[in-house]
């Protein structure tokens, strides 16, 4: 997974970062695991993101602004429970090559780069006045064999 401008997706110290170079080096982007959420509507493409061969989740949290994190929870429990996981979920806008995605749980806030390279990634809110510098919310989602 790359942002819309090419820095792939890493993971470091157990948060995920957007790069492309670190001294020198072509960093490998960390390989991003993706199930459907069966408990929500699917015209909506909700899905569930995990690292590690699923052995952890992207998570906006609970409390009453979402907190980006990654959760020790395996993708494929979330994929079989009933809970509704909405946590754990986002929904999956395709527009031409590119996709954004947009927390379940908290409506208008969507995962984002920011411009400068090795920056964890995030969630924003899209505004007019561009407070956050132009986040990148815009990602190129390649399916691996």
């Amino acid at each position: 997974m790359k942002d819309a401008a090419l820095k792939v997706l890493y993971l470091q110290d157990n948060q995920l970062l957007a790069g492309g170079l670190n001294a020198g080096k072509v960093i490998k982007g960390e390989e991003i695991s993706v199930v459907p959420n069966r408990s929500l509507d699917a015209k909506l493409s909700p899905v569930i993101l995990g690292v590690q061969g699923g052995s952890q989740c992207l998570s906006c949290g609970t409390g009453q602004e979402p907190t980006l994190k990654l959760e020790p929870v395996n993708i494929m429990e979330l994929y079989l429970g009933a809970n509704e996981s909405k946590s754990f979920t986002f929904y999956r806008r395709d527009t031409g090559l590119t996709s954004s995605f947009e927390s379940a749980a908290y409506p208008g806030w969507f995962l984002c780069t920011m411009t400068e390279a090795d920056q964890p990634l995030r969630l924003t809110q899209l505004s007019e006045d561009g407070i956050w510098d132009n986040p990148i919310t815009d990602f190129y989602f390649q399916q691996c064999d």
